[in-house]
């Protein structure tokens, strides 16, 4: 008898990882962005060439992660059961973040207050201390909702009442990006068009918009099941990284002179150009990753299996590392460079050190799927 050995993404694995990890370039570029205290806590002056960096990677970064989440949930589920993805996400979100927010609580406040005046002022508060893990309280959210869609639709099947759940799901407009090609499709306008839907009321910003988010989730979901797509991308990322710097390009020539008071005059640009260059980056890097780095590399796979780890624990290092510099006469990407490579190396040793074999890297990383 045959054995069928199941399809492994390194590549799609290794873009996870990696957007995860970018959350530390992110972080350690926002004090050198010229930004308001009540916003940020910046230091001197302000850097274009990190600016651009920063509105680089924030433009595809959360879409591209969702994506890809999306896409992992479907994988699980499609080996495994709906039964066995939600234990999974109570193990490696749920329990992380009750287990991770009081120890976030225990060090970004003083940290914050240090980057605002300066001082050191060791005190604890639960307010606004989770924040930056906004992502996994989205990923529970949908965890959640399934669960209640696919309850209700069995209980619904077991009393004779499939009907009704078939006319149900023409409801769900998460369930029209995953089953429908116009959304599934290698020239995703109508998959934009319903982004840029979602997000107007929060300028295509996800943290507080949890149907944005959950739409390119979707799509990910969606996008298991059709390897006609995923090969498309493959073998045509360059085509969509060609028009995916075109329109980053126009969005740096638009977003300075974005205007919230007055969205008849560049809100809407703005708006779009935000939700077509989530789709088309994440085509170009799903594409990328799956074409260049598909097959098995343990440098990639220490470095996937170690970001969620890090993100974690980034936040307060990078912060820390940051503001401890604004008193100290250096360029400002060199201190950006420093916090980025000082931030990873605390995070890749003590990963490998402190976690990888422990308990809490079972935690994290879970069983390894075959």
């Amino acid at each position: 008898m045959t054995t069928i050995t199941p399809v492994r993404y390194h590549g799609l694995d290794a873009l996870r990882g990696f957007a995860m990890l970018l959350g530390i370039v992110l972080h350690g570029a926002l004090p050198y962005m010229g930004l308001p205290n009540e916003i940020w806590p910046s230091d001197k002056g302000s850097s274009p060439i990190t600016s651009i960096i920063f509105e680089f990677i924030h433009i595809w970064r959360m879409p591209v992660f969702f994506v890809l989440a999306g896409f992992f949930a479907s994988l699980i589920i499609d080996r495994y059961s709906w039964s066995y993805w939600w234990d999974n996400r109570l193990k490696r979100i749920l329990l992380p973040v009750i287990i991770f927010t009081p120890i976030m609580a225990l060090t970004v406040p003083w940290i914050w207050i240090y980057g605002l005046y300066g001082k050191l002022s060791f005190f604890y508060t639960m307010e606004g201390s989770p924040w930056h893990l906004w992502f996994l309280y989205h990923l529970m959210l949908f965890a959640f909702f399934s669960f209640i869609c696919v309850s209700l639709g069995e209980i619904l099947r077991n009393k004779g009442l499939g009907i009704a759940v078939n006319y149900l799901s023409y409801l769900n407009i998460f369930g029209w990006v995953t089953k429908y090609r116009i959304f599934q499709s290698r020239y995703p306008v109508m998959l934009t068009l319903l982004i840029l839907l979602a997000g107007w009321f929060t300028a295509a910003e996800l943290p507080e918009n949890p149907i944005a988010s959950a739409l390119y989730f979707s799509f990910g979901y969606g996008l298991y099941k059709k390897t006609s797509l995923l090969n498309f991308m493959k073998r045509h990322w360059i085509k969509y990284m060609v028009a995916s710097i075109f329109f980053f390009i126009l969005y740096l020539l638009t977003y300075k002179n974005f205007d919230y008071i007055d969205p008849t005059t560049w809100y809407i640009p703005y708006l779009g150009l935000k939700s077509i260059n989530g789709v088309l980056f994440s085509y170009t890097l799903i594409g990328l990753a799956e074409e260049k780095f598909g097959d098995y590399s343990s440098i990639l796979r220490f470095i996937s299996d170690s970001s969620y780890w890090i993100y974690l624990i980034h936040f307060p290092l990078v912060t820390l590392i940051t503001f401890s510099m604004f008193n100290i006469t250096l360029f400002l990407e060199l201190k950006f460079i420093i916090a980025i490579i000082v931030t990873s190396i605390i995070g890749l040793v003590s990963y490998k050190y402190m976690v990888r074999s422990t308990l809490i890297g079972v935690l994290l990383n879970g069983k390894k799927l075959s």
